[in-house]
């Protein structure tokens, strides 16, 4: 499942005409709802959407949104139905078909949710009542339908066949099923190419997975799959996140370096890199990546800016001017009421183009600096009994690497991914792509027993709860980062709400609260809230820049 545009959904709306009657409104919105109160129901690790909307192509919009249906993506997607129907009951149609239509891009074909909408558009277009109601002819005769079935499949209609086939099987799934069956599958295989070849990458992996379920796909077919999916996941992190787009299009490139526009975008990606970090001062980390992108180009500015950042890095001096940025660098800190232990960050200093490592200690109400670094504070995580540590280096690509806490003996990469975190029960939790995309479990002491817990690439920069039976997280699968919690069984919950980025949370020691970064309010700053979402308070402000914020890593400490 792949993360999407946040539509913007306004809190009002314009005051619309209808000479509809108040029964029949009150007729369609009892259906509507009737449609919605069956609607997502979430079971562990499989999570699908449920729509029984009294029609036969609802079985098929069941299947498909199981499926398609990612543990994140379910829990926001819930969020968004319940905001919907409640709109419905207020009779804030167009906001209600708004936030359907949203649905709607994820899961395109469930017909429930699509009942839905059509419900919410009846009820703001003006709709003269027919004296008599016409009916609509149904086709049910089997038979016909597969004659039709077998024309269009002549004729290459592949949409016609994938309706047909969906529609006959709702009707009876055992009647001529081989047949069916083959049909279906071509129509999914050749539909599902002809979209990722026109560009239409998403639409096109949907299609080949449904293909998938029916019969494996050709080494060929699964081959241009397995391209595409990877591209698609390069574009979840190009603009945000340089090193981790990086990584995945080096490896696309090396894959098949004439894919797409694959070449160009490497470049991009390390200029833009190399750009980031000699904006933050890092001339020798910009120095690396402009000295890859000369390999793709032979820009004659590329190379002056190589050669600047190489001369930058040998005369680079730690600490030039640190004194004179300190004595006008403040914290703002307040809304401390309740806040126990001490709360480490990091805070952008843009003056001197670095950050500032802090530590907000409620026994004093105050915050201090203890250190400066280029890059926000992102510590190591130690094993429960703190002897050992682990933490993510870059090594042709990501990897997550073990070593003795004391600094002694060699450190052991024990897999590939980023973000690694030690939690209570002794697993470590890490973000990965390297099979399948998401955050995954692993015992150190048994690298072999790996599990997946959720399934995006977006879902990163996890804390465990004290407890260990859960972790908490980012994603920006809304379309704004937002925070989302997960259990080991596999439940999930969003915390943070649409609009405003949020993220880097961390438990407080006592489980009871979440401290998070945010700019929610305009500027950057430290939030805290209840561990269920509630009641969150600014305590830091942090002003106006934090650049690298998706990489900050929170510690609350007793």
């Amino acid at each position: 499942m792949t993360e999407g545009p946040m539509n913007v959904i306004a809190d009002t709306e314009a005051p619309r005409t209808t000479i509809i009657a108040p029964a029949v409104r009150q007729r369609r919105l009892g259906r509507a709802l009737l449609v919605a109160s069956l609607a997502l129901l979430f079971a562990c690790g499989l999570i699908g959407m449920v729509i029984a909307a009294g029609l036969a192509g609802a079985q098929a919009g069941q299947r498909e949104a199981s499926m398609r249906a990612t543990a994140t993506v379910a829990a926001s997607l819930l969020d968004r139905l319940e905001k919907a129907n409640g709109l419905m009951r207020e009779g804030k149609y167009a906001l209600a078909e708004a936030n359907y239509a949203y649905i709607l891009q994820y899961q395109p074909e469930n017909y429930g949710v699509r009942s839905l909408v059509a419900t919410a558009i009846a009820a703001q277009t003006p709709t003269p009542m027919p004296p008599t109601p016409t009916p609509t002819r149904v086709v049910t005769d089997k038979r016909q339908l597969l004659q039709t079935l077998i024309s269009a499949s002549d004729a290459q209609d592949w949409d016609a066949v994938i309706r047909l086939a969906d529609q006959l099987i709702a009707l009876d799934s055992d009647f001529e099923a081989a047949t069916v069956s083959d049909l279906h599958y071509r129509a999914l295989v050749e539909r599902g190419l002809s979209r990722l070849r026109s560009g239409q990458i998403e639409q096109g992996l949907y299609d080949l997975d449904r293909a998938a379920s029916i019969r494996p796909l050709s080494d060929r077919v699964e081959g241009e799959r397995r391209l595409a999916a990877a591209y698609q996941s390069t574009m979840y992190y190009f603009g945000a996140d340089w090193e981790k787009s990086i990584t995945q299009l080096e490896q696309l490139y090396k894959a098949s370096p004439g894919y797409r526009d694959v070449g160009a975008k490497l470049l991009e990606a390390y200029i833009r890199a190399g750009d980031a970090y000699a904006k933050a001062g890092e001339w020798c980390s910009a120095a690396k990546k402009y000295e890859r992108a000369v390999q793709f180009s032979t820009s004659t500015s590329l190379t002056e800016k190589q050669r600047d950042a190489d001369m930058r890095c040998l005369t680079a001096s730690a600490g030039n001017g640190a004194g004179e940025a300190n004595a006008g660098f403040s914290t703002t800190v307040f809304n401390t009421a309740g806040i126990t232990g001490r709360l480490f960050y990091s805070q952008y200093d843009p003056t001197l183009y670095q950050y500032r490592y802090n530590v907000y200690d409620s026994a004093a109400s105050k915050a201090y600096q203890t250190g400066t670094g280029a890059q926000p504070s992102y510590r190591v995580s130690l094993s429960p009994d703190r002897t050992r540590a682990v933490y993510s280096i870059y090594q042709d690509g990501w990897k997550v690497v073990i070593a003795p806490a004391d600094g002694s003996g060699t450190p052991t990469i024990l897999t590939s991914g980023s973000y690694p975190v030690w939690g209570p029960s002794g697993l470590i939790a890490y973000q990965t792509c390297t099979d399948q995309c998401g955050i995954h479990l692993i015992n150190p002491d048994q690298p072999s027993s790996v599990r997946r817990l959720t399934t995006s690439s977006s879902d990163i920069n996890m804390q465990w709860s004290p407890s260990g039976d859960r972790l908490i997280y980012m994603s920006n699968f809304p379309g704004s980062w937002e925070i989302f919690t997960v259990t080991l069984s596999g439940t999930f919950q969003q915390l943070t709400g649409y609009g405003a980025n949020s993220g880097a949370p961390t438990f407080s020691p006592d489980g009871s609260r979440i401290a998070f970064i945010s700019n929610r309010d305009g500027n950057w700053g430290i939030w805290i809230m209840n561990a269920d979402g509630s009641n969150p308070i600014k305590l830091i402000d942090l002003g106006t820049q934090h650049p690298y914020w998706q990489s900050e890593r929170l510690l609350w400490l007793r």
